[in-house]
């Protein structure tokens, strides 16, 4: 199968052209209708999505909340679409199937100057269109972009303080921490 811009892929077409042997090792997404290859990031916005889940795992366990979180490999069905956050949790166990039909409650993308600003914008529609909560890391400015379902967007830099809002309630991080070791 050979990728067009002009085609609109449904997801069983999008399941069959990430099934064939040359896309074994390779990550797509399915926004708008079009495939988009996720290209791998740098090492150290994979280490800010382990450390966020180093905080949440802990958090849940103690409050004695179901816990299932996925990194960038973990691509998910969300309202038609297939996108693979950096960082999602969810109350719902994991799925074998590809991509897990169950979408997140909370989505995190880390932003890397190797982002393309539409794939950033139209993945935060398919999350916030959704209900999801979803944040937007920033590592070079050292902030958090935060889509809250129902609230305005805010911004909270490194003097601030995050939380888990009514997916997570009474989770809190502060930005300091996902930016210093």
């Amino acid at each position: 199968m050979e990728l067009s811009r002009q085609r609109v892929w449904t997801i069983a077409e999008f399941q069959a052209f990430v099934a064939l042997p040359e896309n074994n090792e390779r990550l797509f997404e399915l926004i708008n209708g079009e495939i988009v290859e996720k290209i791998p990031g740098r090492t150290s916005n994979s280490f800010l999505a382990m450390k966020l889940d180093r905080k949440v795992y802990p958090f849940c366990v103690q409050h004695n909340i179901p816990c299932y979180t996925s990194g960038g490999d973990g691509a998910y069905v969300i309202r038609g679409e297939v996108a693979a956050p950096d960082f999602a949790f969810k109350t719902t166990p994991m799925s074998d199937e590809y991509p897990d039909p169950v979408a997140p409650l909370w989505a995190v993308e880390i932003v890397s100057p190797t982002d393309k600003a539409i794939n950033i914008r139209n993945k935060r529609s398919i999350y916030i269109a959704a209900g999801i909560l979803y944040w937007e890391i920033y590592p070079d400015l050292q902030r958090v972009d935060v889509y809250a379902p129902g609230q305005p967007m805010s911004t909270v830099g490194t003097d601030g303080t995050l939380d888990g809002g009514a997916v997570l309630p009474g989770f809190a991080l502060a930005v300091k921490d996902l930016f210093t070791d």
